[in-house]
């Protein structure tokens, strides 16, 4: 499956390791588009309404506030990288 061209051809699923209790953050992925373009640092983050797709972030330390730099536009893309990269998570977990 792609979007308008766009297709998911690796992903890396890292779970953290030595988890602390109260941390939300539960994996590091890295994404393939294409065979050609890579997104590191995307987190798998469990939230109150359950698992999200955290993608990179750059935290400025002059007024504190994250900057995404790195992130689908569309929903059609966003919904598709989240699926495949939670369905890639999930199967980390089974294995």
């Amino acid at each position: 499956m792609s979007v308008k061209g766009i297709e998911i051809t690796e992903v890396n699923v890292h779970p953290v390791k030595n988890k602390q209790a109260n941390s939300p953050l539960e994996a590091f992925v890295r994404v393939v588009l294409n065979e050609q373009f890579v997104i590191n640092s995307i987190r798998i983050v469990k939230g109150k309404f359950g698992l999200f797709v955290s993608f990179p972030r750059e935290y400025k330390k002059e007024d504190g506030k994250g900057y995404n730099f790195c992130f689908p536009i569309t929903k059609t893309l966003h919904e598709y990288m989240t699926e495949k990269i939670l369905n890639e998570y999930r199967m980390s977990l089974a294995a």
